[in-house]
């Protein structure tokens, strides 16, 4: 049987950890804030850094943990560049490994990233673009009188206040921008089922097509399912 593994994402806005068994199951997800925070474990540490984070990375590998990079190998084709982030190529390796495609992967989080994945398996390329609160900072940062507000959105065409002009304007119309993204790449590219994940996801999910895959945990179940295959191949 397989040592338990401890994955980590490292992402922009946050540290996600959980320990996953043999059967590829997460146990324990949660959120740590500091390298102090991160867990001891007999087993493997394999972590994904997005935030190049120095303190993290040292912290990690003075323990022995295994960093996950394309460079490194990824167990899916793709026509991306070796500049793809490892947490896009996290999560493509848990759909990939899924068999549900032809897919996109709709990544929430300080960005959000699409991520197309082919009938035949094969990752074609992506999208990234602001996520919705980084918009929501960005228009409290750079103006003089425009609050910092909470993302939630309002089924409504004018705001009444400031606040619900920002909360129409931001997070209302990324709703609108993202379903016209995927409207235009179904007409491009046919039928395909969403995959969604990341930290804002909860956020927008009820407006996106029912038949959405909401994965909360999908980057952490990819950075397990990606030291997996390294390991197969000496990679790490």
């Amino acid at each position: 049987m397989e040592a338990p593994v401890l994955c980590i994402d490292i992402g922009n806005s946050a540290v996600k950890v959980g320990y996953f068994s043999s059967d590829g199951l997460p146990t324990e997800v949660r959120n740590i804030e500091s390298p102090t925070d991160i867990p001891e474990i007999a087993g493997q540490i394999a972590f994904i850094d997005t935030r190049m984070d120095s303190e993290w990375r040292n912290a990690l590998l003075s323990r022995g943990a295994v960093e996950l990079t394309v460079e490194k190998g990824i167990p899916f084709p793709s026509k991306y560049t070796t500049q793809l982030g490892p947490d896009r190529a996290a999560q493509l390796t848990a759909v990939w490994e899924s068999g549900t495609f032809p897919a996109i992967i709709i990544s929430l989080g300080t960005a959000c990233t699409m991520d197309y994945i082919d009938a035949h398996g094969v990752h074609q390329g992506g999208i990234i673009t602001p996520g919705i609160n980084l918009r929501l900072r960005a228009l409290s940062e750079k103006t003089g009188r425009l609050p910092l507000v909470s993302a939630a959105p309002l089924h409504t065409l004018l705001g009444k206040s400031t606040k619900e002009a920002i909360q129409i304007g931001v997070v209302s119309g990324f709703c609108l921008e993202l379903n016209a993204r995927i409207k235009q790449l179904r007409r491009s590219l046919g039928p395909f089922r969403i995959w969604i994940t990341g930290g804002e996801a909860h956020i927008i999910k009820d407006t996106l097509s029912s038949d959405a895959i909401f994965a909360p945990d999908l980057t952490l179940r990819g950075v397990w399912l990606w030291q997996r295959y390294l390991r197969s191949f000496g990679g790490s």
